[in-house]
Formats: C-alpha cells, structure tokens, sequence
C-alpha cells in the first residue's frame, strides 16, 4: 500500500470517528415529555439571552465573549427541538392542553426576550463601528498632521503644502 492510501485510510477512519462523536439531539417520543424537554430548554435559552443583553447593557465584552460558546450550544439544541416539535405536530395534538399552552406562551415571550437581544447586539454594532470610524479618523488626522516631504520636478524636496501637480505632454 502506497503512502497516500495510508494517508486516505487515516483520514476517512478521522472523519468516522469525528461524526459518531457528534450526538444528535432528540427530544423523547412521550409528547409530553418532548414538550416539557422543549419548555426546558427555552427556558435555558432565555436565560442564557438576558444575560448576553446585560452584559452587552453594561459593555461586559469579556463576558460576553466567554459565554458564546455556551450559546451556540443551548441555540443549536433549541433549533434541534423545535425542528422536531414541528415534525411532529400532529402526534403533539394529543399532549397534555396545558402544557401546549404553556409552550406557545413561553414561546411569545422568548421572541420579546429575542427582540430585546437583537436591539442591544445592534447597539453594540453601531457602537464598534464608531469607534472604528474615530480611529480612521485620528489616524488620518495624524498622518496628514506630519510634514511630507515631495520631491519637485527638479529634484529638490519642498513640503506637501507647495506640492503642484502638472501633466508632462512630452509622455
């Protein structure tokens, strides 16, 4: 067997192992309990939402850094789930009324917390781009502020401020 054969067999085995390491979320078959797993994992969610918003109120970005790994993570199963949940609508007619009612409201409440968040993210990307626009600012400033040295047609410096600009017809 030639070495790239080898190198071919050591990477499909890599990528075997890195897909059975991956576990899917499923949410249990009781439609129940499916929707009381659902309700958890919103609620999760939503916790995990207010705090980002506080941070970003009070410009935390080390924070709010730090737990964007635990967001994708509550965010991917809560899309996981309500894949499922919506698959499986009609077998969630016969769950338990006021548990149904209990999700839709806890649903309409995780899309005003949602709002809430998207508002403050977007404040925060406005902000970042001021800050970025002053920079460019200052930078452009500072280096306009020092002396530039051109060089005339003659071959003698003189400063930017007696810098002309003429055409050569002779090109």
């Amino acid at each position: 067997m030639n070495n790239t054969s080898t190198q071919n067999l050591n990477q499909e085995s890599k990528d075997t192992e890195m897909k059975a390491e991956k576990k899917v979320y499923t949410l249990p078959e009781n439609p129940n309990k499916a929707m009381q797993e659902m309700m958890d994992t919103i609620n999760t969610l939503r916790t995990t939402m207010v705090e980002e918003t506080e941070m970003l109120t009070k410009a935390d970005t080390t924070s709010f850094l730090n737990m964007q790994d635990k967001k994708i993570e509550v965010t991917s199963k809560y899309l996981e789930g309500m894949t499922q949940l919506i698959a499986r609508k009609e077998e969630l007619k016969s769950a338990d009324p006021s548990l149904r009612e209990k999700l839709q409201a806890m649903r309409v409440e995780f899309a005003d917390i949602t709002d809430e968040n998207l508002v403050a993210l977007d404040r925060m990307k406005t902000g970042m781009k001021r800050l970025g626009e002053r920079i460019m600012q200052q930078a452009q400033k500072a280096a306009k502020s020092h002396d530039q040295i051109i060089y005339g047609s003659n071959g003698h410096m003189q400063s930017a401020s007696k810098a002309s600009i003429g055409i050569n017809e002779s090109v």
